[in-house]
């Protein structure tokens, strides 16, 4: 049994990330929920958290033993401290109203599961962002003399959306796969000093992750916009930025993502220079004299 046990919340979490490849397929289920969702450790039973993984309680006991444990109420105790700090109590708080909904039935029922989720998948990844990794993200992105954003499936109108807004401000960075394209034909000439932004969400995109091996393979930096620090995008990405997907729908919300995107936007304007303001200004001002607007509008927020 090894002695270096974490003594944290935030070193278990290290430990369950860097040993994650090793694990059996169950216990990288289970390790993969507890990474996401450490919130919920110090708070549910071992019972509960196996349901919500969809796990057997015995793969959570394993999953404790394999980084050091002697068996999970050990390893869960390490995150009693950490729930404290987080705040749980307040953010359920603030949905409990949300919940009361529930008791309506039917679609304020369906409604109110969403308005919840979507509202702490939100909470969930503004508490996740690093301000230093924001910044390393967007100086990457500002000094790279191209930025490809890929996005393929529902990923792909994250991934438009993202440069629609984004070239308002900066004319280096372009969305791919073109029409008619792979990704891994748009990545065939990329460059050591190009950016690619790459997006996937489980189940994870091969095509998206070929053409990530390919700019990898000539030294382009990677930034992985995903789901799980486990997710094999960002494993292998030198930035990543993670948002939960959860929903009780049929389909992964992409809600948190999108603001999350949104929020990488206003720290690249942020740190940008004056000519990135005047291309913004330029831009509106030429589709205000085109009468592409039915109505005058203030310059933010124009589509």
């Amino acid at each position: 049994m090894r002695t270096d046990l974490p003594d944290s919340a935030e070193k278990v979490i290290d430990r369950l990330t860097v040993d994650f490849e090793g694990f059996s397929a169950q216990l990288q289920r289970a390790a993969r929920f507890i990474i996401d969702n450490p919130r919920e450790v110090g708070v549910q039973s071992m019972r509960a958290l196996a349901g919500k993984a969809e796990v057997h309680p015995n793969t959570l006991v394993r999953l404790a033993q394999a980084i050091g444990f002697e068996g999970f109420e050990s390893m869960r105790e390490r995150f009693r401290d950490f729930v404290v700090a987080d705040g749980l109590g307040g953010f359920r708080d603030r949905a409990s109203w949300l919940r009361k909904l529930a008791a309506r039935g039917g679609t304020s029922e369906v409604i109110s599961e969403m308005a919840a989720t979507t509202a702490e998948n939100l909470d969930v990844m503004w508490r996740r962002q690093a301000s230093k990794e924001l910044d390393s993200i967007a100086d990457a992105i500002l000094k790279a003399p191209r930025v490809y954003v890929l996005g393929m499936g529902s990923a792909y109108s994250l991934a438009h959306s993202f440069w629609y807004v984004a070239r308002m401000a900066f004319d280096h960075i372009s969305p791919i796969p073109r029409h008619g394209s792979q990704p891994i034909d748009d990545v065939a000439w990329i460059q050591p000093e190009d950016v690619l932004v790459a997006l996937t969400f489980q189940p994870y995109r091969t095509e998206t992750l070929a053409a990530v091996r390919r700019a990898q393979e000539v030294g382009a930096t990677i930034i992985g916009v995903t789901d799980s620090a486990t997710s094999p995008l960002a494993r292998v990405a030198d930035h990543t930025l993670t948002a939960p997907t959860s929903t009780p729908q049929f389909f992964e919300s992409h809600a948190a993502v999108m603001a999350m995107l949104e929020g990488l936007v206003a720290v690249l304007v942020s740190r940008a220079g004056d000519d990135a303001l005047e291309r913004i200004e330029s831009f509106h001002r030429q589709r205000l004299s085109a009468g592409l607007y039915e109505e005058p509008a203030p310059l933010a927020g124009l589509g």
